[in-house]
């Protein structure tokens, strides 16, 4: 594959992508074909060191040198790093940004107008290829393009092209955030667990093995359209054990508390992003 991807910032989310990019035989990416930047010499080698690419401190070779390039730093640093951007020549290049809350038109004051820019969400999964990445664009995209961009982003899990932009704010709630809320969860019930007299390691174990059965009899659902809600029926018995624990769940609202849940991620989404760009 003769593209050349440019990582701007290989913090966690880079590096998960540049591992699975380099794990990825199928697509053939070349080691050679994935440069990357780093705040460090010290850091850059690392990377080097680790994964066989080309790694080093120089954002302007970094974009003469990428075809697409992708924009790992964390939503706080990403003016700064635009405003480098917008000195350098852009033609031709697609962008990939990781940044939550800040949409497309906030790049576009400062790239300009004819900037490609993609908006693309993976998830802490990614680290070991399970992400579920969320992209967005307001381009049309030749196929290929979509292609490569959809290769990339499979290379760490499975990926959900979206229809709009506010979809952006969904997944982040859904997805971005959504693995804490299953973990939230997980500990809730680790931590009531030991009233029946497990040890927490006994318990961390058998709590996420029933996470696992629950995330593959999902995965294996053929109804369409799938419901979760079918499998609390099939399991839960009227009148048995599993029905008392959902009517406990029911009492207590909890559909309004996920539903708020998600809300707070989009809210707090918003104004992070308006806290960031009033200034653009």
């Amino acid at each position: 594959m003769s593209t050349t991807i440019g990582f701007l910032g290989a913090g966690h989310m880079g590096a998960a992508i540049i591992s699975g990019l380099l794990a990825d035989k199928e697509n053939g990416f070349n080691p050679k074909r994935i440069h990357a930047t780093c705040r460090t010499p010290a850091s850059a080698a690392a990377l080097e060191k680790i994964h066989g690419i080309k790694a080093h401190t120089d954002n302007r070779q970094l974009v003469k040198d990428s075809d697409y390039l992708i924009l790992g730093v964390k939503p706080t640093q990403m003016k700064a790093v635009l405003d480098e951007l917008a000195g350098y020549d852009l033609d031709d290049k697609i962008i990939i940004t990781l940044a939550a809350g800040i949409r497309i038109e906030h790049y576009r004051r400062i790239l300009g107008d004819d900037a490609i820019i993609i908006r693309a969400m993976p998830n802490i999964a990614a680290s070991h290829q399970a992400s579920l990445t969320g992209i967005y664009s307001d381009n049309e995209l030749a196929p290929e393009e979509e292609e490569l961009i959809e290769t990339i982003f499979g290379a760490i899990g499975e990926t959900a092209w979206l229809d709009d932009e506010t979809q952006i704010d969904g997944i982040t709630a859904l997805s971005g955030s959504g693995i804490a809320y299953f973990f939230r969860l997980m500990q809730a019930m680790l931590d009531a667990g030991e009233r029946y007299g497990f040890e927490r390691d006994e318990l961390y174990d058998i709590i996420t093995w029933t996470a696992v059965g629950a995330g593959t009899l999902a995965l294996d659902n053929n109804a369409t359209p799938p419901e979760f809600a079918d499998y609390c029926k099939n399991i839960a018995v009227p009148g048995g054990t599993t029905e008392a624990a959902l009517n406990v769940f029911n009492d207590a609202n909890l559909d309004r508390i996920v539903d708020d849940a998600m809300a707070a991620v989009v809210a707090r989404s918003h104004a992070i992003a308006e806290e960031l760009t009033r200034d653009w």
